[in-house]
Order: C-alpha cells, then structure tokens, then sequence
C-alpha cells in the first residue's frame, strides 16, 4: 500500500492530544499547525532528494525504518525505546531545512496563529514521524520505482507533494511561498 500525505496527517492527527501538550497547544490549533508543517516538511524533504544527495537516502536506510511508527504515544511522552537518531528532530530539520528553520517557523506561524516558538517545538517532533513512515514506505517495496535506491525515495516524495518538482526553483523559501499560498513575507 502507498502512503499518501492523507495517511501521514492522520496518524499525526490522531495523536494531537498528545503532540499540543507537548507544545502547549489545544488540539484544534494543533491540528491545524500539523496541517500547514506537513507540506513544508515534504517539500523540503522533496528538495533533498531531487538534489541528488545521499544523505537523505542514507538517513531512511539506517536510521529510519519505521519503528517510531510503532509507538508513537512512546515517542511522544518519551517512554519509547528507540535509537536517538531516529528521534533526532532537530537533526533532521538541520538537514531538511537548514539555515531556513526561522523563515519556515515565522511562516508557519502566520498561517496557524500560534507562536514562532510553538511552531519550533512543533517541528522537531513530526519530522522523526515522517522520516518514519518514508522509511516504512521505501521498505515496502510499493513506491512505484526499481530497487531500493533514491529514486525510489524521490518517487514516493513526488507522490507526496503532487509531483510538483523542487528542483531549479528558488529555493525553500520559494517552495514554502507556494505551498503557503504566498503567506510567506520576504
């Protein structure tokens, strides 16, 4: 079965009760911030894979298999039993988002109403989520590529964020314009 950007909004639906206390937000505010994150996590995760680099496929295979997956309530309360890379959020953005992480977490907050710094708790704990289900994906063997290698990645990421390419733009900032609706002040 493909995972679709539905899927992963549920299973982080679903646990908005626990992710908002954690980031001192109700669950409606919650729900909505994961909402307008997700597409900006993609698109940057789309990015890393259509610039050809390693690092993202290296992360899925050795760091990412999807066993957050299997106890994300562990995860978020901090009970589960996982290796700290797999939960590194911070590292993730590092590499997903870069020197952006500001200008993302200030657009991200002028579309939901909360906090740039609630929206920079927020981050961290979704990206080892969907790192986590790209890495169950890409073991699944039902990305619609050849072999295991990062075209595969890049094809369930196309899938992910409409097909739309992130290659050639103008950069994260251009890529979260568009996925904002051009909310993004520059």
């Amino acid at each position: 079965m493909t995972v679709t950007t539905q899927d992963i909004q549920q299973v982080l639906n679903a646990h908005a009760d626990q992710i908002g206390a954690r980031i001192g937000a109700n669950p409606a505010e919650t729900q909505q911030a994961i909402s307008a994150s997700l597409p900006a996590l993609l698109a940057g995760l789309q990015q890393q894979a259509a610039a050809g680099g390693t690092g993202l496929q290296q992360a899925i295979e050795q760091d990412h298999d999807g066993s957050i997956l299997d106890d994300i309530a562990g995860y978020l309360n901090g009970t589960a039993s996982l290796d700290p890379r797999t939960t590194n959020g911070g590292g993730i953005l590092d590499h997903v988002l870069g020197g952006q992480q500001p200008a993302v977490q200030q657009a991200l907050s002028a579309r939901t109403g909360l906090t740039s710094s609630t929206i920079a708790q927020l981050l961290p704990i979704l990206a080892p989520i969907v790192m986590g289900m790209l890495g169950r994906q890409a073991r699944s063997g039902t990305s619609g590529g050849s072999g295991g290698g990062l075209g595969d990645l890049g094809s369930i990421l196309g899938g992910l964020t409409g097909g739309t390419s992130t290659s050639g733009s103008g950069g994260l900032g251009d890529i979260l314009g568009s996925i904002l609706g051009g909310s993004q002040n520059r």
